[in-house]
């Protein structure tokens, strides 16, 4: 059932599976950012290591909450609270735009993660925080933390097109001229 407050900006509700996926994402990005968000809090790790696992936890969090917006009034028209564009319409068409290309790349990083996985093409990727220190593997149930994720981009894209659709904001595609006829 989609609630009135479902409706958007033009008057046409999501439909009732894009909310669905929409709030899917969130939810599947919780698991890995709470774990992620834990393993911070453990004394064995240094500032700049807590900081950026608490960072990546709160932006991917934050990132899927927008997928959100996308069947919720306020990815329609800014929230009047906002400074500068309250009230305003939102750019629909670059909304479909950033959403379509973010859903595109989720996708292409996931199967690379899965493909390494199987595979095994980068046995361990660029160390950024401190270079000489051994991490730990993490025990295998900590994949599985990670798996609600791997919809994420499937999930965006499916709610973008129904975004696309509610908004006219569908970006044309190559189109087939038949012939003209001339009188």
């Amino acid at each position: 059932m989609v609630a009135g407050s479902e409706r958007g900006a033009v008057g046409r509700e999501p439909a009732r599976w894009a909310v669905w996926a929409a709030w899917a994402v969130p939810i599947g990005l919780l698991p890995s950012s709470l774990w992620r968000a834990a393993v911070a809090l453990d004394p064995g790790h240094t500032a700049a290591e807590r900081a950026y696992m608490l960072v990546l936890s709160c932006l991917t969090v934050g990132l899927g909450c927008l997928t959100v917006g996308l069947v919720r009034p306020w990815g329609e028209v800014f929230p009047r609270w906002l400074p500068g564009a309250g009230g305003r319409t939102v750019p629909a068409r670059t909304v479909t735009v950033i959403a379509r290309t973010g859903g595109v790349l989720l996708v292409l990083i996931t199967l690379y993660g899965v493909l390494n996985s199987i595979f095994g093409f980068v046995g361990e990727g660029p160390r950024v925080i401190e270079q000489e220190r051994e991490f730990e593997k993490p025990d295998a149930w900590v994949s599985w933390l990670y798996l609600p994720a791997a919809p994420w981009g499937l999930l965006l894209l499916a709610v973008t097109v129904d975004y696309a659709r509610r908004t006219g904001a569908a970006i044309p595609g190559p189109t087939v001229h038949g012939p003209t006829h001339r009188r």
